[in-house]
This record gives structure tokens, C-alpha cells and sequence, in this order.
């Protein structure tokens, strides 16, 4: 007899900085606990970003990057019992232990001992195919379109962030940074009550995005100074500022826009180390608050959205791409020439 074939697909592997390759890699086989997701639509992170510049901290090459997803599942391993075969869904970026204290408070985004795709051999969703725990996967509504279904897991990010600050009065907010994960918190802004939303950010066609997903002002630095009293922010400073850009000096930006006795939610990761201004945030007696990933409330939320038709990602959607031009997108996503907000990749087009 000769040598076993193993079945294998395609898929998108980062085999160097700034090198994408598509080329065909192994099927993984779903063991207990695990299901096997055809991927319909992936979305790219700022993470994935990170990884192709060579800059995250774990996601390194050669690695199939993605974990903003959608997909229909056509095998489960033993012991599951909550998903069949044809059922769609997405999921997180990471698997929890379920054992430790966070993970027994509902708080698996804290879990210590998660395991996070994209890392030690275990490969994303920039494929035909992604393995995924139990435990990290959420059913879709059988009929959500795939776009959408793959904006589930950044739309759970942003409402993360805005349930940390209190929303009693329709406090005032101002988002720094319209990215996918600074949209996402004004659309969640806007389901949770907060008052004013302002975004800020370069060019008018961010601007476009921002008021596309409910923002009410917009300020362009590029045409006008960062200040309280700025043309679409409030007079007296925002209530709540999030910073959901790593730009230099973005934490001294927000201190500086948010009023005395203010709050500054802080969502987004950096390239490297800030330099602060702690004076400022000291001297306004502002509260500073961190928010890292989501929960399983926070998908529920955002899919119980989508199923009443409350809220419409798709508008963030400004570029398309097939798997196998994955390159391309990376390289348009890292270039980021004209307006660039949440770039697909169409994996599964047969499945639509």
C-alpha cells in the first residue's frame, strides 16, 4: 500500500513579514469538543494587521491569521452536543479554560489559561476551513447574511467597551480612532443610550463611515484642532472618550477632550510603548478604564441585534476580497491609501 493521502484546502498563510502566500495546507479533523467551520466570510483585525507587520506579540509566521468569522459547521467531534451539521456560526477569537475563577464568573476574556487562534499551530480563519471549541462558537439566526455574521465578533468588542461606562443621562461621548472596533462602539453607544456620539479621526471619508453607524459629529485633524469645543464635540468635553486608535500621544488626546471628573475607555492595543501625560489625567481626576475582548453576553447581545434587524454592519464594509487575493487586502489594509474600513474576505462563495 502506499502512503495515506490526507485531505487538505486552501487557505491564506502570512510565511513572512509582510508575505502572504495562498497554497494548500492540511484539513484539520475535529477532536472531542471541536467542530470544523466552512468559512463563508472573514473579516481582517487590526491584529491581523499587527501579525503581517511582524509586530504582534504571539502571532507570528508562518500562521493562518483571522478570527472575524462566519461559517457553517460540517463536522463535530465527540462530546458536542450543542451544534449539528449545517448550522452557521461565528465565533471568538480565543477558547476559555472554564476552570479558573474568572472563567467560573462569567469573565472568560480574563482567562489566563485561553488558548487564541492564530497561535502554537492553531490556525485562523483566512481558510476553507477553521477548527473551533465548543465553547468559543455561537449559532447564528440560519438566514443572517454572511457579512454581517462575520461582524458579530467585533461588534461584541465595542459593546465590551461601552458597558463599562455608565450610560444614566445620555452622557456625552467622543470615539478616537474609526476603525472597525471605534464603529463598533458607537453603534453599541447608540443601543445603549449614551447621549451624543462624536468620532475623530483623518479624512472626510471616515467621517462617512462614523455617520453611517449613527455618529453625530465628526472632527477631521486633519482640518481642524483636537480641542473641547471643536466643531462636532461637546462645549464643556466629552463625558466619555474612547480610545480606540494607537496613535502617539492618543492618551494625552483624549485626556485633553474628556471633561473634569470624565472617564477614558481605553479598547484599543498598541504598537509599542505611549508617552503619557499623566499630569492631565491626574489633575482632571479622570477615571481610566481598560477593556480587553468580549464575553459570551456580549455575543449573545450583538446576535440577538442582527436577528431583529436592530443594527446593520454591512455599511462597514468597504472593500471585498476572494481568499485567494488575500495579499492584496493585507497589503491595501497596511497601505490604507483613501477610505479603508472593514475589508472581507469571500471564502465560501458557493455557500451563499
Amino acid at each position: 500500500m502506499g502512503p495515506v493521502a490526507h485531505p487538505v484546502m486552501n487557505a491564506a498563510v502570512l510565511t513572512a513579514d509582510r508575505t502572504m502566500e495562498y497554497r494548500e495546507v492540511p484539513v484539520p479533523e475535529a477532536g472531542p469538543g471541536e467542530l470544523l467551520v466552512r468559512v463563508a466570510a472573514s473579516g481582517i483585525c487590526g491584529s491581523d494587521l499587527s501579525a503581517y507587520r511582524g509586530l504582534h506579540p504571539y502571532k507570528k509566521a508562518p500562521v493562518v491569521l483571522g478570527h472575524e468569522f462566519c461559517g457553517r459547521v460540517v463536522a463535530t467531534g465527540p462530546g458536542v452536543d450543542r451544534f449539528s451539521a449545517g448550522d452557521l456560526v461565528c465565533s471568538s477569537a480565543y477558547a476559555s479554560c472554564d476552570t479558573c475563577p474568572p472563567c467560573r464568573t462569567g469573565a472568560t476574556h480574563l482567562c489566563r489559561n485561553r488558548t487564541n487562534l492564530s497561535h502554537l499551530g492553531w490556525e485562523g480563519s483566512f481558510a476553507e476551513l477553521v477548527l473551533l471549541r465548543e465553547n468559543m462558537t455561537y449559532r447564528l439566526p440560519a438566514g443572517l447574511d454572511h457579512e454581517a455574521g462575520a461582524m458579530v465578533e467585533p461588534l461584541s468588542i465595542g459593546l465590551h467597551a461601552m458597558r463599562l461606562a455608565d450610560a444614566t443621562g445620555g452622557p456625552a461621548v467622543t470615539v478616537l480612532g474609526t476603525g472597525t472596533i471605534g464603529l463598533a462602539c458607537v453603534v453599541a453607544a447608540r443601543r445603549l443610550g449614551f447621549g451624543p456620539v462624536h468620532c475623530v479621526d483623518r479624512g472626510p471619508g471616515k467621517g462617512d463611515l462614523a455617520r453611517s453607524v449613527g455618529a453625530d459629529g465628526y472632527v477631521d485633524v486633519d482640518q481642524e484642532e483636537l480641542r473641547p469645543g471643536s466643531a462636532a464635540l461637546t462645549p464643556g468635553g466629552s463625558d466619555i472618550t474612547v480610545i480606540a486608535s494607537g496613535h502617539p500621544g492618543v492618551v494625552t488626546d483624549a485626556a485633553a477632550i474628556t471633561r473634569p471628573g470624565g472617564q477614558v475607555i481605553v479598547v484599543s492595543y498598541f504598537g509599542g510603548p505611549q508617552d503619557v501625560d499623566w499630569n492631565s489625567l491626574v489633575s482632571a481626576e479622570l477615571t481610566v478604564r481598560f477593556s480587553a475582548l468580549s464575553t459570551a453576553a456580549d455575543f449573545e447581545e450583538v446576535i440577538g441585534w442582527l436577528d431583529r434587524g436592530e443594527v446593520d454592519p454591512v455599511s462597514l464594509v468597504t472593500h471585498r476580497f476572494p481568499l485567494h487575493d488575500a495579499a492584496a487586502a493585507m497589503h491595501l489594509m497596511d497601505e490604507a491609501v483613501g477610505t479603508v474600513g472593514k475589508i472581507l474576505l469571500q471564502v465560501d462563495r458557493e455557500s451563499e
